[in-house]
Formats: C-alpha cells, sequence, structure tokens
C-alpha cells in the first residue's frame, strides 16, 4: 500500500497553501494508525459519491492509490467548475448545498467567488486538525474514524442534515451534524458525479466498482459539455437506472452480483425544502436484468415495453423510457411478479426465451426448478394435444386458457383438453390424478394466485410453440363453447 506523503511532497504544488496541509495529509488517521490512506469507503452515499469522484479523475479503482497529486488535480477540476455561475448558483446553491460557504454558492458571495478562494476553501478541509484535548469529542456519524469537525455542520455544507439552531433535529442533541473534515470534504465532490435530474440523483453501489461503473458516465459527460450530467434528459431515475443496469449488465457475470446491492438517493436540499426517495433494487431483480442483458436483450426489451400505459411506435420508444412511468420497473422495485408481461395475448406471442422465463422463475419468484420443469412438461402433452386441432377448435381451446379467470375455468380447460386426446387417439393421459392435484394446489397457499402462475407458464410455452399455427388460426369458432358450471360434476 502506498503511503500518500512518499509519493510526493504536496507542498511542491500547493504554492497558495500554508505547510500545514502537509503535515495534516501525511498525518494517519488517530482511529487507524495502521492504514495511512487519506480516504475509506464509508458507506454513506454521498461521501462515497464524492470518493468516486476523486477515483474517477484520477485514473484510479481503490482509495489506497491516491496520491497526493489525484487529490490537488481533482481540486483544480472541482474549483474551475464550481466558480461558474451555471454551477454555483444555478445547480449547487439551487439543489444540494443551498448557501454553501465552502463552494462559495451563497449568491451575496458571487464577487468574491474565483476558483482560487473555492480551492484554498477546500484544501483548507484537509488541514482542519481533529482535537487533541479533548480525548471524549464526538467521532464523525459517517466514517467513525477521526473526530467530528469543531465547527457545526449544516445543510449548506452537507445535504439533507437540518438546519442550525434546531438541536433536536439532531441525534446528539447538539448544534448540527457530527461529521469529519475529510467526510466534508468528498461531499463537496460529489457534484462532479451526480446526475441532475427534476433532482439530483446519486446510485450507491456495492461493491464499489459497481459504484464506479454507474457514476463515469456523468464524469465524462462533465468533461464534454463542462455542466453536471442530465443522465441523457431522463426524468425518472429508475428508467435511468434500468437502462444503465442494461448495458452494464452486458459486460458482467450473474454470480458476481450475488452479493451485490444497489440503492438510488433521489434527493433534492434547497431553501425551500429537503426531500429524498431511497428506492432500493432487490439482489435477485438485479441478476436477473444482468441475465436478460447477457442471454436474452430482445426478450427484455419486449417485456419493458408491455409495461408503458400504451405500447409505444418505434419512434416513441426513447421517449417513453425518458418521460413514463414502466409498470414492469415498478414491479420489480417492490417484489410484485412480472411473469404476466412474458407474454402477449394480443398477438399470442411469447416475449422471451424460456431461459430468461426459466432464470426470472426460479432466481426471482423463487419457484423450484424442478416444479417449473414439470409445469414445461405438461405444457409439452398440452401442446402435442393442439397442434393436432383444426384451426377454429384450436383458437377457441387456447382462447379458454386465456379467459380463465376463475379456478374451475381453469380445471375445465384441462378436461377439455384430456377429451380431445382420448377422440384424436393421442396414446397416454395428459397427466394423471396427482399430477392434476399437483398443478392445481401446490404451488402456494393462495390458490386464486398460484394456479395463475401455472397458467401463465402454460400460455408461454403453448405461445412459444405454437404461434405460427395460432395466428393463421381462424377466429369464428363453428361449435357452441363447451361450459363448465362452478360445482359441475
Amino acid at each position: 500500500m502506498t503511503e500518500i506523503g512518499k509519493v510526493k511532497a504536496l507542498e511542491e504544488f500547493l504554492t497558495r497553501q500554508p505547510s500545514k496541509i502537509l503535515q495534516s495529509l501525511n498525518k494517519p488517521s488517530e482511529k487507524s494508525p495502521e492504514n495511512p490512506s487519506l480516504f475509506h469507503w464509508t458507506g454513506h452515499p454521498f461521501t462515497d459519491a464524492g470518493l468516486v469522484a476523486l477515483l474517477l479523475l484520477s485514473g484510479k479503482e481503490k482509495p489506497e492509490e491516491l496520491t497526493e497529486e489525484d487529490v490537488e488535480k481533482a481540486v483544480e477540476f472541482a474549483s474551475q467548475l464550481y466558480a461558474r455561475k451555471e454551477w454555483s448558483s444555478g445547480y449547487i446553491h439551487a439543489m444540494m448545498l443551498p448557501n454553501s460557504g465552502i463552494l462559495m454558492a451563497n449568491p451575496s458571495m458571487s464577487k468574491k467567488r474565483t476558483p482560487e478562494a473555492i480551492k484554498a476553501n477546500l484544501l483548507a478541509l484537509l488541514s482542519e486538525p481533529e482535537d487533541p484535548e479533548d480525548p471524549n469529542a464526538p467521532t464523525c456519524e459517517i466514517c467513525g474514524r477521526r473526530h467530528a469537525r469543531l465547527k457545526p455542520v449544516y445543510r449548506s455544507d452537507f445535504p439533507l442534515v437540518g438546519t442550525g439552531g434546531v438541536p433536536n433535529y439532531f441525534p446528539s442533541g447538539k448544534d448540527g451534524a457530527n461529521i469529519c473534515s475529510h467526510c466534508l470534504f468528498l461531499s463537496q465532490m460529489m457534484p462532479l458525479i451526480a446526475y441532475r435530474l427534476p433532482r439530483v440523483l446519486v446510485i450507491h453501489a456495492y461493491p464499489y466498482e459497481l459504484m464506479l461503473e454507474f457514476h463515469r458516465e456523468a464524469l465524462d459527460d462533465v468533461r464534454k459539455t463542462e455542466l453536471a450530467s442530465v443522465a441523457r434528459n431522463f426524468r425518472r431515475p429508475e428508467n435511468f437506472l434500468f437502462e444503465k443496469l442494461i448495458e452494464i449488465g452486458t459486460s458482467l457475470e450473474t454470480g458476481k452480483l450475488e452479493n451485490a446491492s444497489i440503492t438510488l438517493y433521489y434527493f433534492v436540499n434547497n431553501n425551500q425544502g429537503q426531500e429524498v426517495d431511497v428506492i432500493y433494487i432487490p439482489n435477485p431483480v438485479l441478476r436477473f436484468v444482468a441475465f436478460a442483458a447477457r442471454v436474452d436483450r430482445r426478450g427484455w426489451n419486449n417485456i419493458v415495453a408491455m409495461g408503458w400505459r400504451r405500447r409505444p411506435s418505434g419512434d416513441e420508444v426513447e421517449e417513453f423510457k425518458r418521460r413514463y412511468p414502466n409498470d414492469v420497473y415498478a414491479r420489480l422495485l417492490s417484489g410484485k411478479s412480472i411473469l404476466p408481461y412474458f407474454i402477449d395475448p394480443h398477438s399470442r406471442r411469447a416475449n422471451s426465451s424460456w431461459r430468461l422465463l426459466s432464470f426470472y422463475c426460479s432466481e426471482v419468484l423463487g419457484l423450484d426448478k424442478d416444479a417449473l420443469e414439470f409445469v414445461k412438461r405438461v405444457a409439452d402433452r398440452i401442446v402435442e394435444t393442439l397442434e393436432k386441432l383444426p384451426d377454429n377448435k384450436l383458437s377457441r381451446r387456447v382462447r379458454e386458457l386465456e379467459r380463465a379467470e376463475k379456478l374451475y375455468q381453469f380445471e375445465g380447460f384441462f378436461i377439455r383438453v384430456e377429451k380431445d386426446r382420448q377422440e384424436l387417439g393421442i396414446p397416454g393421459a395428459l397427466m394423471g390424478f396427482d399430477d392434476f392435484a399437483r398443478i392445481l394446489t401446490s404451488y402456494g397457499e393462495d390458490l386464486n394466485v398460484s394456479w395463475k402462475t401455472v397458467r401463465n407458464l402454460l400460455l408461454f410455452r403453448i405461445y412459444e410453440r405454437l404461434h405460427d399455427k395460432l395466428m393463421k388460426a381462424s377466429e369464428d369458432v363453428e361449435e357452441p363453447e363447451e361450459e363448465f358450471e362452478e360445482g359441475e360434476e
């Protein structure tokens, strides 16, 4: 591990800064004397975002790889941007750090706001000493490694921590949050890699390498435009997240996401108020989307298209992605099933491959793989029967399954298919009594939900195997439909 102080003396290039800054940078934290690294991952979205900015700007992957030159160059880069009106009043003051004195975003500081002044303020944070005379001084609530700075920290310095003068707001009961100067410094770097939607979006991820990937685009945009990234003009954070997941997931193996976690922090912090939406992405959903990106991108797009308020035309897809809520995304984030979106009853088409459906059912819904294979075998026997029916009867049978909204209607479908097998002379029964009972009762305590899961799986397999024949089949039914009344023997 490289010691920061041995890379290059900081005072070689910080000509405008006092030597005490160098002394602070070279001094290991009292909380972790064995680790000379200046910065560490904390698990807090805002400080980790600032650390991501430092790493991306320096082309490094780990905090211990950062050098003094990296820190100075990052501060220089940030200061040049923060001194501009588009950043100070239009972004930092309006959305993240209202009236910030450190970044001089307070409108009253406009005449004194220069890159040199902002740079001095940022580097001064790293020179702030801890309180050596008070061993009982409060520890930083974010990193837990250093003492909190003596000067109180309010929302003008750190987003969403409340205003001054209201001690009851803070857990410590004191006037301000207990945050150390190093964590405060990192939070000042966050604007460089945050995404600017109607609010500010920070994507916090573990392993931390994922966080670098999710925010690399933001810094690339800043370098190109010298403005905060607008996330390709997406208006909804979850839509942008799923778009990024598909892109990043293409190069990720599912196994590498086994313990991964992603949480979106979508917030605004200004003089009008403080608001934050915390959107957690369940791990099975992460692995499912990454799997879809690698094995069936087209199937994933078909599934998502079913979730819009109406199915967009080719020219409308991009607009819908950016502007409108999607029911598939909403259901995935809330833990609800998206199985119905794997099929398109209107065109009688399976929207994805069976491989993607199988992964979703086993990894997200938790359906036993043996049970899934059992349903598939039953579906193939149904297909074996239906494909031998005349077109009008084939269409009618499938429509009966599509319209089964009650359990007795679902039962009636199997009885009709069994009769069809007998009339066609197909050897062997569709299924035995035990299998019939298993189809109806073995997939959860709530029959009104579990049997519908089986119905959707059967329809998927029927559409997958018989789509062309179904589309050519006549919709006219020459003979009257058979009806099984509830309770009929």
